[in-house]
C-alpha cells in the first residue's frame, strides 16, 4: 500500500473520531437567547417561574418577591427562570414583582399570568366580579399601554350572595386616615433597605414598594410625603443628603410603575429616630422609610 493512500485512510478515520467524540465534550452554555418572556403559574400550592428575563438583577427581584409571597400564603417556589445572554431587557420586567402580587390575589388552586412581546395573557379564578375588575385593571396600569392584557379571569362566586356576604360599597374617595392605616399595614414589619451608603434599593427593597403601588393607585387623590431617615453614625450632612437621595429613589420608582399621587420626597437625615439606642438593631429601625398622608393644599 502506498504512503499516500495509508496518510488518507488515517486522516479520514481522524476526522470520523473528531465527529463523534468531540461534540460530546464541548460546553453548553445555559444563557437563553431571544427575547425576554415570564410566566407565572400557581397550581396546587406551587408558584412555577418560567421564562427570560433580560437582566440578573430583573431575574432576582422576580424571584425575591416569589419567595416572600410564597412565604406569606404557604406556596413551594420553582425558579426555572433564565436570563437572556444579550441582555436585552423588556420594558415591563421592572413590573414583574408587583404583577406576581396581583396574581396571589386570584384563587390559589388555579392562576397563570405571562407575558411575550405585546401581549400578556392573566388566568384564573377571582372572588367576585369587582375584585376581577380591579385585578385586570392594576395590571393593564402596570405594564402601560404598549401590552394588551388578554382577560381570561373566571368570576369563582358566580350565585347570588347573601344579604350578610353582600360587600360594602367602597367610598368614592378613602379619607386621610383610611389611606394612612392602609399604607403602615402594608409596611408594618417591612423594611425598605439599600445598597451600603447607596440609594440604590435592594430586590427586597423594591418588593416592599410594589406593595404599596395598587393601594396607591386606588388613591390617585392623596398627596404623599417619602421621608428618608438614617442612623446617628457619620457626618450629618453626608446622612440628610443619603436620607434625601433614597426618598427621591422611591418618588421615582413609583413614578415611573405608573403611580400618580403628588408625591414628594424629604431627607430628614438622623434628626427623628425611632429608637435612641447605641445597638445594631436600633440603628436599622432608624433607618427607614415613611410614607405620610398630607393635606391637599
Amino acid at each position: 500500500m502506498s504512503r499516500g493512500i495509508i496518510f488518507g485512510v488515517g486522516l479520514f478515520a481522524l476526522t470520523l473520531l473528531a465527529f463523534i467524540c468531540i461534540p460530546r465534550h464541548l460546553p453548553v452554555t445555559s444563557s437563553a437567547t431571544g427575547h425576554p418572556s415570564f410566566s407565572a403559574h400557581i397550581e396546587n400550592g406551587h408558584l412555577t417561574l418560567s421564562g427570560a428575563m433580560g437582566s440578573e438583577e430583573a431575574k432576582l427581584a422576580t424571584v425575591a418577591r416569589a419567595q416572600e409571597l410564597a412565604k406569606n400564603l404557604k406556596l413551594r417556589v420553582t425558579d426555572n427562570l433564565e436570563v437572556l445572554e444579550d441582555g436585552g431587557a423588556a420594558a415591563w420586567e421592572p413590573a414583574v414583582p408587583a404583577l406576581l402580587t396581583q396574581v396571589a390575589t386570584l384563587h390559589q388552586h388555579q392562576a397563570t399570568l405571562s407575558v411575550s412581546g405585546q401581549t400578556a395573557t392573566i388566568k384564573g379564578a377571582a372572588v367576585n366580579g369587582d375584585t376581577k375588575t380591579r385585578l385586570v385593571h392594576e395590571i393593564s396600569s402596570l405594564l402601560g399601554t404598549s401590552i394588551h392584557v388578554q382577560d381570561q379571569v373566571t368570576v369563582a362566586s358566580a350565585g347570588p350572595a347573601s344579604p350578610s356576604s353582600t360587600p360594602t360599597p367602597t367610598p368614592a374617595h378613602a379619607s386621610r386616615a383610611q389611606v394612612q392605616a392602609g399604607l403602615d399595614e402594608i409596611v408594618r414589619g417591612e423594611h425598605i433597605a439599600f445598597e451600603s451608603n447607596s440609594a440604590v434599593m435592594t430586590p427586597k427593597g423594591r418588593a416592599v414598594v410594589d406593595k404599596l403601588i395598587p393601594a396607591l393607585k386606588r388613591s390617585p387623590e392623596a398627596v404623599i410625603e417619602i421621608g428618608g431617615h438614617t442612623d446617628s453614625y457619620g457626618d450629618p450632612e453626608y446622612n440628610l443628603q443619603l436620607s434625601r437621595t433614597r426618598a427621591e429613589s422611591v418618588r421615582q420608582y413609583l413614578t415611573d410603575h405608573g403611580v400618580t399621587n403628588r408625591l414628594t420626597a424629604v431627607g430628614y437625615g438622623a434628626s427623628r429616630p425611632l429608637s435612641q439606642d447605641r445597638t445594631r438593631a436600633a440603628s436599622k429601625k432608624n433607618r427607614r422609610i415613611e410614607f405620610r398622608v398630607k393635606e391637599e393644599r
